[in-house]
């Protein structure tokens, strides 16, 4: 019955999330934070993108910056690798520095999304790759420096400065041998 009694206080939040009421809004935001499980994740981001009200984005982002679970780290990544939210990567991506989720195990999705979006996504995947603590596959370190050197290639200057720091940034992880 508790169960029951849960997934009910879930479904009803993020029912409100949906809803044109910003009150409703601001009050299942409220509840995320005692409440939310990771199935709140898409519909908290689709909620940020959807939303023209700056109190409702601003409160939104707040729940994201706290996330604290780590298991929500990949419905985070899917949201970044969707072309639905294409337009709010960065924001998307910076839920992992902000937060301090470990989204280490997803160093590949990041380094793709810093060499085909703009300058304001590889500054956050900076900030990311910057917090990471990690030991990593060397032969995936390469393959992605390799991937770099390509992409910094046919950038303009100031995106092919930004991924070569984000280069460096890889030079300098811990590496598995």
């Amino acid at each position: 019955m508790e169960t029951t009694n849960k997934n009910n206080r879930i479904n009803n939040i993020i029912k409100d999330l949906r809803s044109n009421d910003t009150q409703k809004i601001l009050v299942a935001l409220n509840q995320l934070r005692k409440h939310g499980k990771k199935e709140a994740i898409l519909p908290l981001i689709e909620t940020y993108v959807s939303s023209s009200d700056e109190t409702i984005k601003n409160e939104v982002l707040s729940v994201l910056y706290d996330l604290k679970d780590q298991s929500v780290a990949e419905e985070v990544i899917l949201a970044i690798e969707s072309d639905q939210f294409s337009a709010d990567k960065n924001v998307l991506i910076a839920i992992f520095w902000q937060s301090s989720l470990d989204g280490s195990q997803y160093i590949s999705t990041f380094v793709k999304e810093a060499i085909k979006g703009d300058y304001l996504t590889c500054i956050e995947v900076l900030s990311v790759l910057e917090n990471f603590d990690a030991a990593f596959d060397e032969s995936e370190i390469e393959d992605l420096k390799y991937d770099l050197d390509e992409a910094i290639e046919f950038e303009e200057e100031e995106k092919a400065k930004i991924l070569l720091v984000i280069k460096s940034t890889l030079e300098g992880l811990n590496i598995e041998y």
